[in-house]
C-alpha cells in the first residue's frame, strides 16, 4: 500500500485549522466571524506581500514551513488566502447557516480526505490530480456530514453535488470555489426540496 506523502499530511493537517472558523461560524454571531475572517485575510495578505517583497523572508518561509507550501506557491499566493476568502464570501452571500456550515465542512473534511486517499491509492484517474478513489471518499465524508444537518435525501444530493464540484479541475484555487459553489448549490436545491429532518 502506498504511503501518504509527508508534505501532503502537513498540508492537510494545517488545512484542518480551518475548522476553527468553521465551528466558530456555527456557534458565534455571524458578524463576529465575518470580522474575524476579514482580519485574518488582511494579516495573510500582508504576510504574503512581505514574503514576495523580501526574498530572504520568502526563503525563511520555504525553509521553515516546507510541506505547507506547494512548490508552485513559493512564488505565488498560498492557498490560505483562497480558503479564507472563499469562506468569507460564502458566509456573506448565503443566509442559511446549515447550508454554509455544510459547505465549509465539505472543504475542510471532504476535500482533505479526497486528497489524502487520492494521492495514496488513487489509481483510477478521472482528471489531473483527481481519482475515483478520492471522489468516493469525498462523497462518503460529505454524505456523513449531511446526515447530521439534513434529511437523508438532501444529504445524498448535497454529497453528490459536492463530490462533482470537488472533482472539477478549477483554474483558480479550488479552496476558493468549493465553499462558494457548494453553498450556492445547496441553497438552490433547498428551494425545491425539503431539507430539514
Amino acid at each position: 500500500m502506498a504511503c501518504i506523502p509527508k508534505d501532503e499530511i502537513k498540508r492537510k493537517s494545517f488545512h484542518l485549522l480551518s475548522l476553527l472558523y468553521v465551528f466558530g461560524y456555527w456557534y458565534l454571531p455571524k458578524n463576529i466571524v465575518v470580522k474575524g475572517l476579514a482580519i485574518a485575510m488582511t494579516i495573510v495578505i500582508l504576510l504574503e506581500y512581505i514574503r514576495f517583497k523580501f526574498p530572504k523572508v520568502n526563503d525563511f518561509f520555504k525553509n521553515n514551513f516546507k510541506g505547507f507550501y506547494r512548490s508552485e506557491e513559493t512564488e505565488k499566493i498560498s492557498g490560505v488566502i483562497w480558503t479564507l476568502s472563499g469562506a468569507f464570501i460564502a458566509i456573506v452571500l448565503f443566509p442559511n447557516k446549515s447550508m454554509v456550515f455544510a459547505s465549509l465542512l465539505y472543504l475542510a473534511l471532504g476535500d482533505s480526505a479526497a486528497a489524502l486517499v487520492g494521492k495514496t491509492i488513487g489509481s483510477h484517474k478521472i482528471f489531473t490530480g483527481k481519482s475515483l478513489e478520492g471522489s468516493f471518499v469525498c462523497f462518503t465524508v460529505c454524505f456523513t456530514i449531511g446526515l447530521f444537518l439534513f434529511n437523508i435525501q438532501f444529504a445524498l444530493i448535497g454529497a453528490i453535488a459536492a463530490t462533482l464540484i470537488e472533482a472539477i479541475p478549477w483554474k483558480l484555487n479550488d479552496n476558493f470555489w468549493l465553499q462558494i459553489i457548494n453553498a450556492g448549490v445547496l441553497t438552490a436545491i433547498s428551494s425545491v426540496l425539503i431539507w430539514t429532518k
